[in-house]
């Protein structure tokens, strides 16, 4: 064993450390069950103290992997576990974490159950934690089938589905490309002992197995992304969860497809995979346009969530195949922005929901009237949503939109267009919640959010507006 616990495997072993500790916090009605709550919370910011450390330590220009970590596991067959950053991974470990705080805030006086919501979410933030360390492919597919577990006791608990059918579908479907991958990484195996992820990119292998050997990769990580044939049962979850934390962790299993392909894919690729990238390319287009046509006749605000997570996952998988390390970089800090809206977005749009529910209205047109700090910052996050500079997702979507139209004229096109029926779909929804004449002035008085809370937001709002002047502004010297 060449490392014994070091910095990477504290931030891979931390969760599963809080779960146990939420499993033995004790609640009464004195507490209102936030003990629960706050053990979560804190070990999620504690992982981010350490996030932040690496991103100090590790050199933020260099390419290639750094603070590798390596474990000797099993001498026959000769198994090691290989931990290793980039700033790509890093990236998306920090907006994950954050994306889990904002939602963790965001239930944390939600009646259900929070020692089982708890213990699943940081099992769950473990292995995507665990899945964007892994740099061999041993460890990488026992992080990338870990996740599927707490995923589905979520959804099973609290995702509300009101089809049971679309959940066993969904998990059917992931465990099938999980299967598929398992057999892949078997061959892997016998071609080249040696696991690391950068040799797998640059295995040579005959024609015969090159065929199943990429196309069980592409199944895998594609069973992930809404992309048609898939949308459907992923679109069936997704859309109908009710609860921020459980739509934020079903919103993120896409991103590990997207990551996937990040990992596998090889600077020069071969003829076998050019064909499938060719054909993907294709659906990908079509199913973005397709998805959001939908969004903008869909009056549920939750499909049109889902159709903006999707459309932009889309987005960012088309920029991963054009291999481009100046793309991927660009990808990595606009999906650090991303997921940070999204989880922001959900948790107030379940504000505005539970308002509307109390005061039995059918529909919250104009809600935003009288809620003055509610209306600020779910209007930034729109605004930051549809693509105004006030984030990292401004500047470095317009960067990837530009190589997407460079590359191919169509497709580019395509995407743009897809975005700016997105942005008219949020747009939308916004002018309705803020349309003063809509607004019932003899119904019960809206309550607007708590003054903490508003602090809270404030910050996050303040970490979008950095991350627009400087995408690493928390790093000195950057």
């Amino acid at each position: 064993m060449s490392n014994i616990l070091s910095l990477l495997s504290t931030i891979i072993i931390l969760p599963f450390i809080g779960m146990i500790f939420a499993l033995m916090a004790k609640d009464d009605e004195e507490t209102s069950n936030h003990n629960v709550y706050n053990v979560g919370i804190f070990t999620v910011i504690v992982n981010l103290v350490l996030i932040w450390r690496v991103f100090w330590i590790i050199n933020t220009s260099a390419p290639g992997l750094q603070l590798t970590e390596t474990f000797s596991w099993l001498e026959t067959p000769k198994i090691e576990i290989i931990f290793g950053i980039d700033v790509f991974s890093l990236l998306m470990i920090a907006a994950v974490h954050l994306a889990f705080l904002i939602a963790m805030t965001g239930v944390r006086n939600s009646p259900e159950q929070p020692k089982s919501m708890m213990v699943f979410a940081l099992m769950f933030l473990g292995s995507m934690t665990g899945l964007f360390i892994a740099a061999d492919i041993f460890s990488f597919y026992i992080f990338f089938e870990a996740m599927l577990l707490p995923l589905y006791m979520l959804i099973g608990k609290f995702g509300d589905i009101k089809k049971p059918v679309s959940l066993y579908r969904f998990f059917l479907y992931n465990l099938l490309g999980a299967v598929i991958m398992f057999v892949a990484v078997i061959m892997i195996f016998n071609i080249q002992s040696g696991m690391e992820l950068s040799k797998v990119r640059a295995l040579p292998m005959q024609e015969t197995l090159q065929y199943f050997i990429w196309g069980a990769v592409f199944v895998s990580f594609l069973s992930r992304i809404p992309i048609w044939p898939f949308h459907y049962w992923i679109s069936a979850v997704a859309s109908g969860v009710k609860n921020p934390l459980v739509f934020v962790a079903v919103n993120l299993l896409p991103l590990t497809g997207v990551y996937g392909f990040v990992r596998f894919l090889p600077e020069v690729l071969p003829e076998v995979a050019s064909f499938y990238i060719l054909i993907l390319e294709v659906i990908s287009v079509i199913t973005m346009l397709f998805i959001a046509l939908i969004a903008l006749i869909n009056k549920d605000f939750q499909y049109k969530m889902f159709a903006y997570v999707t459309v932009y996952y889309i987005m960012y998988l088309l920029g991963v195949l054009s291999r481009a390390d100046l793309i991927l970089y660009n990808i990595g800090f606009s999906c650090f922005s991303f997921l940070i809206i999204v989880s922001a977005l959900e948790v107030m749009s379940q504000y505005i929901y539970i308002r509307q529910e109390n005061q039995g209205t059918s529909t919250p047109e104009g809600l935003l009237c009288k809620t003055p700090r509610l209306s600020f910052l779910y209007s930034f996050f729109i605004l930051a949503a549809v693509g105004l500079p006030l984030s990292s997702l401004f500047m470095n979507n317009f960067l990837l939109l530009a190589d997407l139209l460079s590359f191919n004229l169509r497709m580019g096109l395509m995407v743009v267009f897809s975005l700016i029926l997105l942005a008219g779909t949020l747009l939308g929804s916004l002018y309705r919640l803020r349309d003063a004449s809509k607004y019932d002035a003899e119904q019960t008085e809206a309550e607007d959010i708590s003054p903490t809370l508003f602090a809270l937001s404030l910050l996050v709002v303040f970490i979008l507006l950095m991350s627009f002047i400087r995408p690493l502004w928390f790093v000195v010297g950057e």
